[in-house]
């Protein structure tokens, strides 16, 4: 059982005990998708791979939010706790500044002009790089300023 799998069951049986169904509710799909995945896979998956369950997660959770008609603050509002919890798992997100930062580097690095021609090859780049600490979307949303 990987490192984080079994962070997330320890986690589990303390909301649980508290009565946190938010919290309960959100470990549970994850550890879901991280136990189907190792089982699937017969191994151990490593933490950036259970990493990997909990991105995909938030990504859904966030969806979820922009499709929540703001009639309803208290979906919205446990969307957003969601969001918080599993944010909490991940390592320390990259801010816009910081990718602009890597992106600039990757450029340098591969000799490439900041063209969107290059934009492919320096996202797919990026995203293997700075796996777990940012998400295609803002990533491609900093490249766009960028590129000519």
């Amino acid at each position: 059982m990987g490192e984080l799998l079994t962070q997330l069951r320890k986690e589990n049986m303390q909301a649980m005990k508290a009565k946190d169904t938010v919290k309960k509710g959100v470990l549970s799909l994850v550890i879901s998708a991280i136990a189907l995945a190792e089982k699937e896979s017969g191994k151990t998956l490593t933490k950036e791979e259970e990493v990997t369950y909990v991105q995909r997660e938030l990504k859904q959770t966030r969806e979820a939010l922009a499709e929540t008609p703001a009639s309803r603050p208290d979906l919205i509002e446990e969307t957003k706790k969601k969001i918080g919890i599993l944010e909490s798992y991940l390592p320390k997100q990259l801010s816009e500044e910081e990718i602009k930062a890597a992106l600039e580097a990757i450029f340098a690095e591969k000799g490439l002009e900041m063209t969107r021609k290059n934009q492919g090859p320096v996202m797919k780049e990026m995203m293997a790089k700075y796996k777990g600490q940012t998400d295609g979307k803002t990533v491609n949303k900093v490249l766009g300023t960028m590129l000519k």
